[in-house]
């Protein structure tokens, strides 16, 4: 039988995830990669309530539906995950740092690069 390419990609997310909670545990959004795993998890699915649950307070409608429902046409099943911090001065200046990924609870963040964020760029983290 043969199984279209949503259904493979959902079904090696899944093992993915399976295998790699040991013991039981769950993946919480308790991490930046967590949650956007997570995230990842419900567009594979197109499960846009469950996408909404992994928002702030009051911010569960800045991505529509119809967004929503866009991010399945981009999503691979090859993904990879990066951490970034904005440090924005009060001059208007911006600093985008990116952080190595975290494997083990006690490692601390490292950094890997810090770019100045280009003018043009601005709005886009506002």
């Amino acid at each position: 039988m043969l199984i279209d390419l949503k259904k493979a990609r959902i079904l090696i997310f899944l093992l993915f995830f399976l295998s790699a909670c040991s013991n039981d545990k769950v993946v919480q959004p308790d991490s930046p990669m967590n949650a956007s795993a997570l995230l990842k998890q419900t567009i594979d699915q197109q499960n846009y309530e469950s996408f909404q649950q992994y928002f702030y307070e009051g911010t569960e409608n800045n991505v529509s539906k119809e967004q929503f429902m866009q991010y399945d046409n981009i999503s691979t099943a090859g993904t990879s995950y990066k951490t970034y911090e904005l440090i924005t001065f009060d001059n208007g200046e911006m600093l985008l740092v990116e952080f190595s990924p975290r494997l083990d609870e006690e490692d601390d963040y490292e950094v890997v690069n810090v770019k100045q964020v280009p003018d043009e760029m601005k709005v886009f983290f506002e």
